[in-house]
């Protein structure tokens, strides 16, 4: 039963995410890539309706990767982050400049 949940919700994403990339007013990669996250969530839960007993099977495997991969980027965004607040920091602000 969770796998058809998961297959559906799955498919669902795909098709807002296929729309918010034809819909949305950002450059050609950043809208590509909308494109491509929302065909390979799609395939994904077509696979998962397809063939729910694999599905059962890889399912915790895929939610590992898919963790680990998340992970990977939000740290990555934090280090961005902090380093675009360091080099902020590290200059006066433009009123302080002109009155110098």
């Amino acid at each position: 039963m969770l796998v058809l949940v998961i297959g559906i919700w799955a498919i669902a994403g795909g098709i807002v995410e296929i729309a918010n990339g034809f819909g949305s007013g950002e450059t050609a990669g950043t809208r590509a890539m909308y494109i491509l996250t929302g065909l390979v969530a799609m395939a994904f839960g077509v696979l998962l309706l397809a063939r729910p007993g694999v599905g059962v099977v890889t399912l915790a495997l895929l939610f590992g990767l898919f963790s680990l991969f998340y992970g990977i980027s939000r740290i990555t965004l934090g280090v961005q982050l902090h380093q675009l607040h360091q080099r902020r920091s590290v200059q006066p602000p433009p009123a302080l400049k002109t009155a110098a």
